[in-house]
């Protein structure tokens, strides 16, 4: 059934060697997560997580921090953050409060051109298996606009 593995258990590759070079793409991996996610100093953006507690934002220029006064006096508000995920809400008070939904969502979504290239990938991949082998390029084009516009 796996052919694949049975060939390389079978083989007679060296297990420290195997053990090395995992070791090393693990750590060149956690190199570059830490390149990528913040794991110090977040405390300036902890007005996005938690914008009705009294947190000093000095990161955020004065008209946001007015904007970030009035909504965490919003009672209303307030009472919708707590059934919704953050990036629904900061998005449901982009009308009243433009700029500071879009400061929060520029730091919510830092990687949003790259979702969609895995996403578009992903539908790529998911037309393209076994099944629909024999389609051509303009067949395929067609197939991926389709899955991406039902999803």
């Amino acid at each position: 059934m796996f052919s694949e593995l049975h060939d390389f258990l079978e083989s007679d590759m060296n297990a420290n060697s195997l053990k090395e070079s995992i070791t090393c793409h693990l750590r060149s991996l956690l190199e570059k997560f830490n390149q990528y996610f913040l794991t110090e100093n977040v405390e300036p953006f902890d007005w996005v997580r938690q914008p009705f507690t009294n947190c000093s934002s000095n990161n955020l220029p004065s008209e946001l921090e007015d904007a970030l006064i009035e909504l965490s006096s919003d009672r209303t508000l307030q009472a919708s953050f707590a059934s919704k995920t953050l990036d629904e809400f900061w998005l449901s008070v982009v009308q009243e409060y433009p700029g500071l939904s879009k400061a929060a969502m520029d730091i919510l979504t830092p990687f949003g051109s790259t979702y969609l290239c895995e996403k578009t990938f992903s539908s790529l991949a998911y037309i393209k298996n076994k099944y629909r082998c024999r389609l051509n390029s303009m067949e395929s084009s067609c197939c991926c606009e389709q899955h991406r516009s039902s999803n």
